[in-house]
């Protein structure tokens, strides 16, 4: 975090301290309803059950032809 301050939270989107890889928060930082959900296995997923994507922020981006179907990118 350093001088910046707190990354998002994923999930919640607040920027304050807290477990962010753990967060199960069912409202935003402002008190709306989430989009997302954390599966059994700690992934967030949408609430048709699919994974969210992430590759979307990495350099290359995400080029899976089938987000319908297999996850929704964030």
């Amino acid at each position: 975090a350093g001088s910046r301050g707190q990354s998002a939270c994923a999930l919640c989107l607040g920027h304050f301290l807290h477990d962010i890889k753990r967060c199960e928060s069912r409202s935003l930082w402002d008190g709306a309803s989430t989009h997302c959900r954390r599966a059994e296995d700690g992934c967030l997923i949408n609430p048709q059950g699919l994974p969210i994507c992430y590759k979307w922020q990495r350099p290359g981006s995400c080029q899976d032809q089938n987000h319908g179907s297999s996850h929704e990118c964030s």
